[in-house]
């Protein structure tokens, strides 16, 4: 851990985020996807699940002006981002609840993200599998809260259940595919899953 530790203090990215004042270096991962995919180019109301600390809120609400963001994390969040962000601190397991608290409010978004990861054990095969698993509840998100045409990017530690989930994700999208932004550690086993157009 503190070798980890001495490396992420020398990471270009890390020292890009505290030059800029932005609250994690994962901005920059949401920054790139964006610009090559034009992830937001119409997203008006943004998910952001799993949204603590708060980077991937912070750079939409930076660079999109007219967007609101709406997180949710078991975590508090770290930081205000104003007038146009909507917390919830809440349990994605608790999904129902999350659901009816949702329709109460009629949500619906152009886009979910969802930069979400378990904490990790050192146990490889252990947080494969946690991550799979806040990755599909990522995924039930889709079907209720997603307008037609609108995408869905959620992160996952690559492992045997990568490639269901992938195809899990490619049923309900014209366009799905894997991405690698050059912020994500290239020693990390992160991916993340890219899906555009919703059927």
């Amino acid at each position: 851990m503190k070798q980890w530790y001495k490396d992420r203090k020398k990471d270009h990215f890390y020292l890009k985020a505290k030059k800029n004042s932005v609250v994690s270096r994962a901005y920059y991962k949401l920054e790139e996807i964006d610009k090559r995919y034009k992830l937001f180019s119409n997203a008006v109301n943004v998910l952001d699940i799993g949204c603590s600390p708060g980077g991937w809120s912070q750079y939409i609400l930076n660079t999109k002006k007219n967007s609101k963001v709406v997180g949710i994390d078991i975590l508090a969040m770290q930081i205000d981002l104003g007038d146009q962000f909507e917390f919830y601190h809440q349990d994605l397991n608790k999904y129902e609840e999350i659901k009816n608290i949702f329709e109460e409010k009629y949500y619906q978004f152009d886009s979910i993200i969802s930069d979400i990861a378990p904490n990790t054990s050192g146990n490889q095969f252990v947080d494969q599998v946690k991550s799979y698993e806040l990755s599909y509840l990522s995924f039930q998100f889709i079907d209720e809260f997603l307008h037609p045409n609108g995408s869905f990017l959620v992160k996952n530690f690559q492992g045997e259940d990568t490639q269901e989930l992938f195809n899990m994700i490619k049923s309900k999208f014209k366009k799905c595919l894997y991405v690698k932004p050059l912020a994500s550690d290239k020693k990390s086993k992160e991916i993340y899953i890219l899906g555009l157009e919703k059927k």
